[in-house]
C-alpha cells in the first residue's frame, strides 16, 4: 500500500424525472416544464498517513496513532459525516464511531486490545465514513491503512535464575504501585494424592510451563507439564507423565520447552512452546536420584548434566537435539551450567569453580577457591555471570556458611569474598549484587558493589510485621528487587518490591512466592496455598 492512502467516495443521490399529463377537447396543448437541475453528487473523501509503525520493547507504551484528513463536498442539508475505525486482526481495540472533527482531520491512539506478546504484529485498519452514529447507513466503502508493530523481547525467563547467566536479573523497570493480577491458577488435585505441588516455572514467549502433580501415600509422584497462556491463565497444553516418573523444573529457549525426567530412558524431551508437539527427544538412562537441574540454553546449544548419576556434562543442538560433545564431571553439586559472552562454560565443583570450552575443546584451567573445603553445598547453586565480566557464587564449608565470591573470568583470580554468608538464591545487576543474609532472625538483604563489595544499602523486614526468614529467590530489574518473606510459625508472608537504588520498601503484598518475569514483562509468582508451591497468580502493570 502506498504510504498515503487517498480513496474518493461518490455517492449518487437519486433523479426523479416528471412527466405531463394527456390532452383535453379541442386539441389543444400544453407545455412540458422545464427539466430541473440535478442533484449534486456527495463525494466524501478519506486520507489516512500510513503504513503505522511502531518499534517497541515489550511492556512499554504502544505510541502507535492513526491519523489522516477527511473532505466533504456536497453534502445534504442535515447531512453528517461519523468515523468508524475497524481493526479485523483484533489486535487494537475498536474505538466508538465518532462525528469527523470540523477541522478536517481525525486522530486515534490506538489502544492493544489485549497484552501484545514480543515479535510482529502486522494487519490493516479500516476507516468507514458513515452517516449516522450506528453506521447503519454509510457513504461508501471503508478506506484501508496497513500497520506494522515490532514488539522486542525482555528475554524469557529459560532456567533456574533466569537465564544463561544466571543472574536472576530482567533489564527493565516495573512500577509495583501499578501490578494488578491478571489471572490466577492452581494446580489441579491429583487423585489419591496427600498433596499436590507446583515446581519452579519457565517461560516462553506466551506460555508459562511448569511442573505440577502430586505425591502420592507411597511416596512416588504423579507429574503433568503444563503451558499456560500468559494472556489469560487457561491451559493451552498438557502433556502428563508415566506414574512414578521425577521430573526436573523445565527451562526453555523462547520457543521450545524442555521436560527433563530422571529414572527413565529419557532424559530431556522438546516441546513446541504453543502447540505441546513433540520436537525431539533426547535418549539417556537416569538414576532416580540423578544430580540433574533444568539445563541452559544459549545461542542455540543446550548445555546440561546427564550419565546415569550426574557425572557427565553433555552439549547438544537446542533445536534438534543432535549431539554436539560429552565431557566427564568431577562432582555431583546440583547445578546448571553458566556461559559468558565468549567460548566458555563455568560450575561449581568442590573447590573450585570448573572451565570448560564451550565448542567442545575439554577443560580449561580451574579457579581454585581457598576458601571452600570442597562440601557439596545443600541445595541448588548456580554461577552468575556478571555485567563486569566476573563469576559470582557460593564460597562453602559448613562451619563458615556460604559466603559469595567473585572471579575475574580471565585469570580465575579472586576479587572479592564477603563477610557474610548468603543463601542460594541472589541476584546481580546494575552493577550490584542483591543477596539474602543468612542468619538474622529478621530477613536482611545486602546490596553491595560488584567490584568492590562496598555496601550500598541494607533493607531489614519491618519488625511489625513479625517476618522470620526469606522464602524462595531475588529477582533484580533496573529500578525495583522483589524478595519473599514468611513468618516461619504462622506461614503469614509478604512479596516485597525494594527501590534498587536506595533499598527503601516500595510495595508489599501479600503471599510471597518464586518470583520470575516473562519477556513480555508478566510477573509470576509461584505460591503456597497448601504446603509447598501450588499457586500462581500472574500479574501485569496497569
Amino acid at each position: 500500500m502506498n504510504a498515503r492512502v487517498a480513496v474518493a467516495i461518490i455517492v449518487a443521490m437519486s433523479i426523479t424525472a416528471c412527466g405531463g399529463g394527456g390532452g383535453g377537447s379541442g386539441g389543444s396543448s400544453t407545455a412540458s416544464p422545464a427539466p430541473s437541475a440535478p442533484t449534486p453528487q456527495t463525494t466524501v473523501t478519506l486520507t489516512p498517513k500510513g503504513p503505522i509503525t511502531a518499534s517497541i520493547m515489550a511492556g512499554e507504551s504502544l505510541g502507535a496513532v492513526l491519523e489522516g484528513t477527511w473532505q466533504a463536498s456536497n453534502l445534504p442539508v442535515g447531512g453528517a459525516v461519523h468515523l468508524k475505525v475497524n481493526d479485523p486482526t483484533g489486535t487494537f481495540a475498536n474505538p466508538p464511531v465518532q462525528p469527523a472533527p470540523a477541522n478536517g482531520t481525525f486522530r486515534y491512539d490506538l489502544t492493544p486490545r489485549q497484552l501484545l506478546l514480543s515479535g510482529d504484529h502486522a494487519g490493516a485498519l479500516e476507516i468507514t465514513p458513515c452517516r449516522d452514529a450506528a453506521c447503519a447507513q454509510t457513504w461508501g466503502a471503508p478506506v484501508r491503512v496497513d500497520f506494522r508493530i515490532t514488539i522486542a523481547t525482555l528475554g524469557e525467563w529459560e532456567t533456574l535464575n533466569g537465564d544463561s547467566t544466571h543472574t536472576s536479573f530482567v533489564p527493565t523497570e516495573i512500577d509495583p504501585t501499578r501490578l494488578a493480577v491478571a489471572w490466577e491458577w492452581d494446580a489441579p488435585e491429583v487423585p489419591g494424592a496427600v498433596e499436590r505441588y507446583t515446581g519452579r516455572p519457565a517461560t516462553t514467549n506466551g506460555s508459562l510451563v511448569l511442573i505440577a502433580g502430586g505425591t502420592m501415600p507411597d511416596g512416588s509422584q504423579r507429574n503433568t507439564m503444563f503451558a499456560l497462556n500468559e494472556i489469560d491463565g487457561v491451559a493451552r497444553w498438557n502433556r502428563r507423565l508415566a506414574d512414578g516418573v521425577r521430573a526436573v523444573a523445565p527451562a526453555s529457549n523462547g520457543e521450545l520447552a524442555y521436560l527433563t525426567t530422571v529414572g527413565t530412558d529419557t532424559l530431556i524431551t522438546a516441546l513446541d512452546g504453543k502447540t505441546g508437539a513433540v520436537v525431539f527427544t533426547y535418549a539417556q538412562t537416569t538414576s532416580p536420584t540423578a544430580a540433574v537441574m533444568a539445563p541452559t540454553e544459549d545461542r542455540g546449544q543446550l548445555f546440561f548434566f546427564a550419565g546415569r548419576d550426574g557425572e557427565e556434562l553433555h552439549a547438544i543442538d537446542a533445536r534438534n537435539g543432535s549431539l554436539l560433545w560429552t565431557l566427564p564431571r568431577y562432582d555431583l553439586q546440583l547445578t546448571t551450567p553458566t556461559l559468558d559472552d565468549g567460548g566458555h562454560v563455568y560450575f561449581r565443583s568442590g573447590a573450585s569453580v570448573d572451565v570448560v570450552d564451550r565448542r567442545g575443546g575439554g577443560y580449561g584451567p580451574s579457579f581454585l577457591d581457598y576458601d571452600s573445603d570442597g562440601s557439596l553445598l545443600p541445595g541448588t547453586i548456580t554461577m552468575a555471570y556478571g555485567p563486569l565480566y566476573d563469576l559470582i557464587g557460593h564460597s562453602f564449608t559448613p562451619s563458615r556458611g556460604a559466603r559469595l565470591s567473585s572471579f575475574q573470568v580471565i585469570g580465575g583470580n579472586k576479587n572479592w569474598i564477603t563477610q557474610y554468608p548468603y543463601g542460594q538464591f541472589f541476584a546481580v545487576g546494575n552493577n550490584a549484587v542483591y543477596g539474602q543474609r543468612s542468619g538474622p532472625a529478621v530477613p536482611t538483604l545486602d546490596a553491595f558493589d560488584e567490584a568492590t563489595t562496598r555496601s550500598l544499602w541494607t533493607w531489614v523486614a519491618p519488625a511489625a510485621d513479625q517476618q522470620t526468614r526469606f522464602i524462595y529467590n531475588v529477582v533484580a530489574t533496573r529500578n525495583v528487587i522483589f524478595a519473599s518473606t514468611e513468618n516461619a510459625a504462622t506461614g503469614r508472608g509478604f512479596l516485597w518490591a525494594i527501590d534498587a537504588r536506595t533499598g527503601q520498601t516500595l510495595w508489599r503484598q501479600d503471599e510471597g512466592g518464586y518470583v520470575v518475569i516473562s519477556g513480555n514483562r508478566t510477573v509470576y509468582v509461584v505460591s503456597q496455598k497448601g504446603s509447598i508451591l501450588d499457586h500462581v497468580r500472574a500479574m501485569r502493570v496497569q
